[in-house]
């Protein structure tokens, strides 16, 4: 059962729902053109990494619409808030990965530029966010390892 809303409980946020859920169905379907091409050219062709890593991303973007399309409209929605953001971010890492791998397989030195890019960029977001938020800086160390982690183990050490 649905909980309404009183005044101690955060507030649902369809905006934000609405947009995550917009764009996690523009992942998916772009996933399934990008996989839809891949299987008609020969999945053969193609590292096994960055196969699994595009096929893992479809459930991922899926699950994370499923929580914030609750988001939106629950009063207690703070576990399906954070399960939508594991979910769509690990999602937006795979592909991000890929995006390496792929890079890879022709120029190994503009993939090692690129996930060197990728992570100053990301490192300098939640330095910033951290900066005008410092109650959020140990949530942002953590949300930063985590994505390391996920580029190291899913990326850089399958270009190495």
């Amino acid at each position: 059962m649905v909980e309404k809303i009183t005044s101690k409980q955060e507030h649902p946020h369809p905006e934000k729902a609405a947009s995550r859920v917009s764009i996690n169905a523009l992942m998916m379907g772009s996933l399934f053109f990008i996989l839809t091409i891949i299987w008609t050219l020969n999945p053969e062709r193609f590292s096994i990494a960055i196969v699994t890593q595009l096929v893992f991303a479809v459930p991922l973007f899926l699950v994370s619409s499923l929580c914030y399309s609750k988001v939106g409209y629950w009063a207690r929605h703070e576990a399906l808030d954070r399960f939508g953001w594991i979910t769509n971010t690990l999602g937006n890492i795979l592909v991000l990965n890929v995006v390496g791998i792929m890079t890879s397989t022709l120029f190994k030195n503009i993939a090692f530029i690129y996930f060197g890019l990728l992570i100053l960029l990301m490192g300098t977001y939640y330095l910033i966010v951290s900066i005008y938020q410092p109650h959020t800086i140990k949530e942002r160390i953590i949300k930063f390892i985590f994505f390391l982690l996920i580029v190291f183990f899913g990326g850089i050490l399958q270009v190495i």
